[in-house]
Formats: structure tokens, sequence, C-alpha cells
């Protein structure tokens, strides 16, 4: 660590800050930065480009990328020389001659001899009205309607001209071998500007200077002009000073590049010093400022950015480490450091050294009263008085005041590292015993509320509040997970802890942890205050975290919130890593609103309330579309060949300040949701894309959450390939249609063979059945019943004598012989089915016999050609048309009954409608409990494969439909 501090304090040397700080960036050959560049130039997209021998590049902040085309148009040569934004385009100049102007639309190209001179294009410049000139090795020229025209033919000399420039006036300034000419406005001859000898000439936007060796630089000019500026030691720099952003100065000395600020007397001193290793380091070919105001120097070995801090960093001695920054008396900021004095900053900008060496802790009782612990005593500052107290009586030397706190009853807390808790009282100290007992009884950190309370943080995740007899810990169960607590903040009765782990809010015994939507990003906070905005400031290992009044409202309500947190870094201002222990807290608020923070090398500070904000949005570029086969260029309307379903797409947000911070959003419409962030690549890869049209947009934010809303964006198609097309994927739908409508015939006509095959095997067995029947009954029934027959006919021969008994006889004998011939009727229906009049002649009989002039209601009304029904279907038929008609004449109550039979290709369709009282739907559904007629119909045509339908017909009554198809019905 002391080698370490030491190694700072070598490049020490007689600075005068100003409050202002510039952070340098340095970027080389490793980062890809062109070496030797020689001009560089910020077009309208806001993207840098340099010239140089090995080629041209551009820089968006992130990264160098060496370039053969300009908005897609092809460079004539890699050996560049020069280039300079001209009204919308890019000018590039090349080492052999030649000119190219650029722009997204087009490139013009001026070749040498060609209307425009032979030679190098050595630098190139616009006046106010956007014209250009150019200096070549062969003299000056400028472009005139679209003409290259000679410039100062009769008052230059020849030979070759370094370089041509500007100055605000309007006046042109002109270097030929190494002489200065400017044309006087209103002329159309240059006059010569003579240099002291040794002079080294320094260009300026507002004119020429000169510095002659030791002396004060000079402006050179042809008339008289105000005398610049002193140098403090004009010896020691070796070229007039140039003008930075800001309105600041810079020069180069011979331990590096300074930053130049006046002081009261007008003289320009050195404010900030940014040392080089060599002294080619500090040769610095071209210099330009961007948009953004950051300063651009190019040198031997590449490029270097100087950005300014938002931070301002207080004068401070170069030796002094380990920094303390508190309020003191009244509008006070004291701060002091090892090898430091305690210092009182006053409101005025004036400054009172105390006598005090290395302070460890501060605290503010009172306007005028002030507590400072150091490293062997405790200072009591009341009023115009300072007193010293050593610590307690036989304490070793090591051990230190780490932190104090106000007690009860006006005594002093005192934490003494290793030594435990102490309080001091007019002159007193005593051992606190509240935290007797406890294992490594030391607080870290230490808070007395406006309530009154007072909070002592430890070690190991130990909180403790103090009461009058004792230190209550917060139980383990509370859940405080931030290790050592390090600093502790009230926040309107709301108590924060921060430690090496994070931030957690004490609420109710509960420990409730400050999650950030960056994780990892709270570790080691040293210190906490609330700005007068009502925004929250932490101090961590990665800088300063500044939560939004918004924000931290929501916190209070809903603690498991993941909080927006902005960060304040080196790239801020914000140098160095707070000591690990002591001094703490590291930030402090002042009496004028200034957030000042401390670290072990630096002090600084910030004005919450005007936080310097970089206004404008950056400028979005698309750079490529690339497949697997080639790089296109993102131009609206592109069309992209056929199986192309892999791309990437590259892009870049110009913003040069801090590109660490943008944010980029990208979008492909058709297959993003939303919005996507893009990573530090910045780029986006889609695979498996269907063939069509697509559009890609992409937005970005600078540093400061500034949007470029509007973004980039443009349109591409890929061509589908045949089988890909819409008429390809009808043409295979329709194949597909008229495949599956085969197979669906081809599966019905399967369906239907297997039916018939089931239906013929039902039917020949029913038919075998009947026939075994049938001869059954022959065989039998009806021999046996003939064999009686004969034996009555014998039994009716002898009862001659009895003529009544042979009457009776005879009459049995007559019903036997009928029963018999309808009997064989029936064997003779087993082996046929009835035709249509049989059918209708049974169906009169039997409502003659259900009801005597039943017969009378009934009509018969066939259609279609009547044809031979199944055997096993006719008998069925009958018999639930049979059914059917004796519940019209028997339940219906019906006038009129009307039996109709369709005979159709299709099938067998039949039907008996009456005019009767009707069938309630249940009956018509279920059937009548009790009784099987409905019933029955149903299962004798369901066993043929038909169906029945009972329900109200279409005038009233009851109407029965069946319906057999034609493999059901006929034969």
């Amino acid at each position: 660590m002391l080698y370490w501090l030491l190694a700072l304090a070598a490049h020490a040397t007689e600075l005068q800050p100003d409050g202002q700080s510039y952070q340098r960036r340095r970027w080389t050959q490793a980062d890809g930065a062109p070496q030797q560049a020689l001009t560089a130039t910020q077009t309208d997209d806001g993207m840098l480009w340099f010239a140089s021998a090995v080629g041209l590049y551009n820089f968006d902040g992130m990264r160098f990328r060496k370039v053969s085309k300009v908005y897609g148009h092809d460079l004539r040569s890699t050996n560049v020389m020069s280039t300079h934004k001209v009204a919308g385009a890019l000018a590039v100049g090349y080492y052999f001659g030649g000119l190219s102007l650029f722009t997204p639309e087009r490139a013009t190209h001026y070749a040498a001899g060609r209307g425009f001179p032979r030679g190098s294009v050595m630098d190139i410049t616009t006046d106010k009205n956007n014209v250009m000139y150019v200096a070549t090795s062969s003299g000056v020229v400028t472009l005139q309607d679209g003409k290259w025209l000679p410039v100062g033919q009769d008052s230059l000399p020849k030979g070759s001209v370094r370089w041509v420039n500007h100055d605000k006036a309007g006046r042109l300034w002109v270097n030929i071998a190494s002489e200065n000419y400017v044309r006087p406005l209103g002329s159309e001859r240059f006059v010569h500007a003579q240099v002291p000898p040794k002079s080294r000439v320094t260009w300026c936007t507002d004119g020429m200077y000169f510095k002659p060796p030791g002396q004060q630089y000079q402006v050179l000019d042809i008339q008289a002009a105000p005398r610049p500026a002193p140098l403090d030691q004009p010896a020691r720099y070796q070229s007039s000073p140039i003008p930075g952003p800001h309105g600041t100065l810079w020069a180069t000395r011979e331990d590096g590049l300074v930053r130049l600020a006046p002081g009261s007397d007008g003289v320009l001193r050195a404010a900030e010093l940014f040392p080089t290793g060599t002294e080619r380091d500090t040769i610095y070919t071209s210099t330009t400022i961007d948009r953004e105001n950051n300063l651009w120097l190019l040198t031997p070995g590449g490029v270097e950015r100087y950005r300014r801090h938002r931070f301002h960093r207080l004068p401070a001695p170069v030796n002094a480490f380990y920094w303390l920054a508190q309020r003191g008396f009244g509008d006070e900021l004291w701060l002091g450091a090892a090898k430091a004095p305690l210092a009182r900053l006053k409101s005025d900008g004036s400054r009172q050294e105390t006598t005090l060496d290395a302070p460890h802790t501060l605290l503010r009782l009172a306007p005028d009263l002030v507590w400072v612990g150091t490293a062997d005593a405790l200072w009591e500052f009341h009023g115009d008085t300072q007193q010293r107290w050593d610590l307690p009586a036989g304490m070793e030397p090591s051990k230190q005041i780490q932190a104090l706190a106000a007690g009860q009853g006006g005594r002093l807390l005192v934490s003494i590292t290793r030594s435990g808790l102490w309080t001091f009282e007019h002159g007193q100290w005593e051992q606190d015993q509240r935290l007797r007992g406890q294992e490594d009884a030391t607080p870290i950190s230490m808070l007395t509320g406006a309530n009154g309370k007072t909070w002592l943080g430890m070690t190991n995740n130990r909180l403790a509040e103090l009461s009058a007899t004792e230190a209550r810990l917060l139980p383990a169960s509370a859940g405080l997970r931030i290790g050592n607590v390090l600093s502790l903040l009230d926040v309107g009765g709301k108590l924060l802890a921060g430690g090496e782990q994070g931030v957690a809010w004490i609420e109710g015994g509960r420990a409730h942890a400050m999650k950030l939507q960056q994780p990892d990003s709270l570790q080691r906070v040293t210190g906490m205050v609330l700005d007068r905005q009502g925004n929250l400031w932490l101090h961590s290992n990665d800088g300063l975290h500044r939560i939004p009044a918004q924000d931290l409202a929501r916190y209070w309500s809903a603690p498991q919130t993941a909080l927006q947190a902005e960060l304040f870094n080196f790239e801020d201002g914000v140098t160095g890593m707070a000591a690990q222990a002591r001094p703490q807290p590291s930030l402090a608020l002042a009496h004028d609103g200034r957030l000042y923070y401390a670290t072990i090398t630096d002090v600084g500070w910030i004005d919450p309330a005007s936080i310097p904000r970089n206004p404008r949005a950056p400028t979005v570029l698309l750079q490529s579309l690339r497949t697997p086969e080639q790089e296109y260029l993102p131009a609206d309307k592109l069309v992209l060949p056929q199986q192309t379903s892999a791309i990437e797409l590259s892009f870049t947000a110009a913003a040069l300040s801090i590109p660490e911070r943008v944010r980029l959003k990208f979008r492909l419409d058709g297959v993003d949701q939303d919005w996507r962030e893009a990573g530090p690549e910045r780029r986006a890869q889609y695979t498996n894309l269907p063939p069509g049209p697509y559009r890609f947009r992409v937005i970005a934010a600078n540093e400061d959450g500034v949007w470029n809303l509007e973004g980039a964006q443009f349109s591409f198609r890929i061509e589908p390939a045949f089988w890909q097309t819409a008429w390809f994927h009808l043409a295979c739908a329709l194949v597909l249609l008229a495949a599956a409508a085969l197979l669906y015939r081809w599966r019905v006509s399967v369906i239907r063979r297997r039916a018939e095959q089931y239906i013929a095997l039902r039917m020949d067995a029913t038919l075998q059945e009947r026939g075994r029947i049938a001869r059954s009954l022959h065989d039998n029934l009806l021999q046996a019943v003939q064999a009686l027959l004969l034996r009555f006919h014998v039994v009716e021969q002898k009862l001659a004598q009895q003529p009544e008994l042979q009457r009776l006889a005879g009459q049995a004998l007559d019903y036997a012989e009928s029963l018999v011939a309808s009997t064989r009727d029936e064997v003779m229906e087993l082996r046929r089915a009835p035709g249509v009049d049989e059918l209708f002649a049974a169906l009169r009989d039997a409502a003659a016999q259900a009801a005597p002039g039943a017969e009378q209601r009934l009509s018969f009304t066939v259609t279609g050609q009547p044809r031979q029904l199944r055997a096993e279907a006719g008998p069925e038929l009958a018999c639930v048309l049979r059914e059917a008609v004796l519940n019209s004449v028997l339940h219906a109550q019906a006038r009129h009954i009307d039996v109709r039979l369709a005979f159709l290709d299709t099938g067998l369709q039949a039907e008996v409608c009456d005019d009767g009282v009707g069938i309630d739907p249940a009956v018509a559904r279920h059937g009548k409990r009790g009784h099987w007629g409905i019933t029955g119909m149903r299962e004798r045509i369901g066993r043929l494969g038909g169906e029945v339908e009972i329900g109200k017909g279409p005038a009233g009554g009851t109407t029965v439909r069946l319906a057999l198809s034609m493999l059901q019905a006929y034969a």
C-alpha cells in the first residue's frame, strides 16, 4: 500500500486546480486505433473519421473500424491523407492525388489531372458558406459551381501547401514551406505573416499564434491584435495554448499535456496535468472538438479523448491520502486527510487551517459544536475554542477512534478500535458496559436519529439499539445480510443500514434488503446521504448510486421492488476508493446542497440540483446485414435471395462521451413481440426466418437517458423458393384434399363391403335358423297334429249315436284343421317375405280384429317400384307396422291412419301417421313402463341396422317413421 501511494505522489507537480477535472482516454493500435492519423473530422451522423497512411477509419465511441467503403461507396485508395466534413458529405483526399465526396446517396470522385490539381491532398477546409478549399502539393484550389479553380496564384509562392484553414473572422490562412500567409477579408491577395526564427506556430480557430523558445506566446497576425493571457512559466511550454471544450485552453510541456486555467491575475497556470511517457507522445498532429464537447487529439501512437467530469475535484496536496469531508461549523465544510491538516472550507470559498491532522471521524452536534476523532485523540471544537483530549489512560497506541455519536444526557459515545464502546463527558472517559459480553464489541458505525434512538453498526450482520441499560441486538431472524455494518442513515424516522454486502431498511424488527436492477452493485457501502431533492445517494465500491425520490418512495411501500439507480463512477470524476475502515462516513451533504465524496486519494463534490447532462441523443446507424453467403448494406427495400433463413444485423450509436452507458434496443417486426436490449456487441441475430417482408428498427439513449426514439430502420424481404410460394402451398393443399377425399371414399367402400358381408352373414344365419324352425314345425308339430286329427276323426265316427257330442267334436276338428293351415302358412312365411298386398291385408285384418270397423280408417300409399324384401326384413317390417297401426287404433283415438311405403334406390322408408291425440315425448323416446311395444319396434328395426323415429305429425297426432338401407331392406 505504501509503495502504491508513493507511486501516485511521484507525479506531483505545482498544479493549481480550478475545481474541474477531465478524463483522458487513450486508444492505441492494440485497441484498433489508427497509427499516425493525420486528420480527424465528425460528420453529421456523429461518427468520427480519421485519415491515415494505412487507410480510413471511423469510430462510434466503442470501436474503431478500418473501412474500404463510405456509405456503401468504394474508396479510390487506402492511402488517405486528409478528411473533412463538407455540407452533409465526407471529403477524403488521397496521398497520390485526387479527392472524393461521399454522401449516403452517391460518391463523387475528382481525379488528378482531370480538372483537379496533381499531387497529394494535404488538407481540406470550408468557409462559412460551406465553400471547400483544398491544399495540395501543387497549390490551393476551391470548388465553385462544380469546377476547381486555383486560389492565390498571383500572391502565393510556388510549393507544397502543408495546410489551409479559416479563422473565426473568415480569413483564409495557408502554410507553404513552413511560411504562413493570410488573405484579408474582401481581398483576393495573400499577405505574408512573418514568424520569428525557431518559433513554434500553433493554429487556433481564433487565429495563429507563435511561441519563441522560452518566451510568452504571441498572436501571429498582419494587424494589431489583443495580447493573449501570459503563461506562468513560459519556458516550460513547447507550443502556444490550443482552445478546448467549455472555454478551456490546453498546452504541451516536457512532462505532458496540461489544462490551463487563468488565475485572479489573468496569468494562465497549469490546473491539471496528463503526464506522458515519452516526448513523442506530446506531439499532436491534429485536434478536434466533437459535438458533445469532447477534445480529441491525434498522436503518432494513437488517439486521445479528453472529457470533462461531472464532479468537481477540490484542491488538495498530492501527498495527502485517506480523506474525510463532513459538515462543520455553520455553513462550513471540514475536510482533512493524512498529511493534510483539517481545513475549514467556508461558504465564501476561503480556507482556515487547523492544527489537527489525519481526522478519522467527525460529529456535528450543534452549529458551533463539533467533535473530531483522530488516531490518538479526541478533539472538541466549540465556538472559538479548540481542545484536545487524550484517549483513556493506559490505552495502546494502536487503538484509534472509529466512530462518534451523541449519547443520552449530553454524553458523547466513542467507539475505539479493539477496545469497544466508551462514553466521554466533562473530560472523563468511562467504558460503556452495555456491550459487555459481546464478541467483537467495537461498533464500526454509530447513529443517533432524530427520534433519539441510538444504533450501533457492528461486524457480522449485527445491529444493536441502545437503551438506558442495555444494547439490544437485532435478532438473526430479522434477516440482516449485509455483513459488517459500515454506515447508518435516518430517513425521516426510517433506518437504513449499509454494509459490505448491501443496504437494508430496518423496520418492525425485520430487515428489508434493498435491491437494484443492476445486480451486485452495492458492495461495501461506506456512506449514505439524502439530498434536498429527496434522492438517496449511496457510496459503494462501484461509485456513487443515485436513487430517485420516486423510486425510494416505492421502496418504502414495496421493499421487494428492484430500484433503478444512476451510477456515477470514475467516468464522472469519482476517483479513488473509500477507505476500508477509517475515515468514515464517505459522503456528506453541505449547507448549499452540494454532495461531497471522500476517497483515499481525492475529495470532490457535485450539485444534485444541477447535474451536468448530455442533452444530445445519439445518432443510430445501421451498418450491415450479413447472411452466411454475403454482406449487404442495409438499404431500404433490400431483397434477400431464396432460402435465406439466418441473418446478422450490425448497428451502432454515435455517442462519444460515455459510450459504455449507451443503451440500444432493437426490434424485428413480425418476429419480436417487444423491444430487445442490445449487448455490447451491438448486433442482432435471427435464425429460421420464413420468406416474407420484415422491418428492422433500432433506438438508442445516451448516458443520461436521452432517447433517440426515431432511431434508424429499414425494410427487407426474403424471396421465397417455389416450394415456399402461396400458389405452391395452395396446390399442395388441393392435392392433400384430393388425397383425403380418395382415402375417405376408399375407407367408406371398405366399410360398406364389410357391412354387406356382415349383413349377408347375419341374414344367412337368420334364414338358416328360420329354415330349421320351419322344418321342425313341419316334421314334428304339423305331423303330430295331423296324426291327432286322424284319431279325432275315428272318435267322431264312433260318436254317431250321440249327435251333440259328434257336433262338438266336428267343430274342434274344424278348428284344429284351421290351426294346421295357419301354422303351415306361418312355416311358409318363414321361408319368404310377404308382398305389399299381403302386408296391407295383414294390417287390415289386425285392425279389424282389434276393433271391428277400424279397418275402414286405414289408407295405404306406395311410392316407387315395389321390390322384393329380404326374408329377414319383411316379417320384422310387418310386425313394426302392425304395432304402429294397433297403437293408433287402440290408444290414439285416430279417425284416419295413413300407411306409406317408399321404395327408393337408397333404401326403404315407411310411415304410419294418424290424426289422434298424440303421444307423450317421454313415452315416444322410452316406451311405457310395463309395455314392450315401442321398445320391441326399436329392437326389431335396430337388429336390421335401421332407425325408428316416433314423434308429432305435421298435422298433429303421431308419426312413426322407419328407414332401412338398400342392403338392409331389399333382397
